[in-house]
């Protein structure tokens, strides 16, 4: 049995203080304990510094754009403990057009409910959408001229002009319900 591995975002915490000295202190841990790290555990020692900021990430799909405070890549990291990476780079995608306007705390649900899944044109999505959501017999009245020779470029038109959200991916494209 084959399981899809779980993300796993990581962070590089580094010491302000050091920093601002002109040195760099710091490690890489993993993002969903990157709010336990204390200046003392990344100094081996007991120090007087305090402040400890993410300089540098991995793994979080888009989800983190620049530096931020451990507590927020914690934050982020919780929020994308469920995903796969089968889902890292549509999850990306969605949050690059949809994720201002979302609550970050649920935006992997707020992505599953939205994704559609990978197709190779909005025609491709259009076909199946058809084909999934009609009764028995218009799957059967489809097989028959006119029927059979419907534009399916002309149906994702419509389709696509109603709420549903293309975005470009390798060979094809990630739809989005996007309401």
């Amino acid at each position: 049995m084959i399981t899809a591995r779980k993300v796993d975002p990581r962070v590089w915490i580094g010491c302000l203080a050091c920093y601002n000295a002109g040195r760099l202190v710091g490690d890489w841990y993993s993002a969903d304990t990157a709010d336990l790290v204390t200046p003392a555990d990344l100094h081996k020692r007991e120090t007087s510094h305090e402040e400890l900021w993410v300089m540098d990430h991995e793994g979080f799909c888009g989800a983190l754009d620049g530096e931020c405070s451990p507590s927020e890549a914690a934050e982020i990291a919780e929020a994308l403990s469920s995903l796969t990476e089968d889902e890292a780079a549509p999850f990306a995608a969605w949050v690059e057009v949809f994720g201002e306007q979302s609550d970050r705390a649920h935006w992997v649900d707020q992505f599953r409910d939205a994704y559609r899944g990978f197709y190779s044109d909005e025609a491709a999505y259009a076909q199946e959408w058809a084909e999934m959501t009609s009764s028995e017999e218009d799957k059967e009245r489809m097989t028959r001229w006119p029927f059979n020779e419907i534009d399916w470029s002309r149906a994702a038109d419509e389709l696509f002009s109603g709420g549903l959200h293309a975005e470009d991916a390798p060979g094809g494209i990630w739809v989005f319900w996007s309401h």
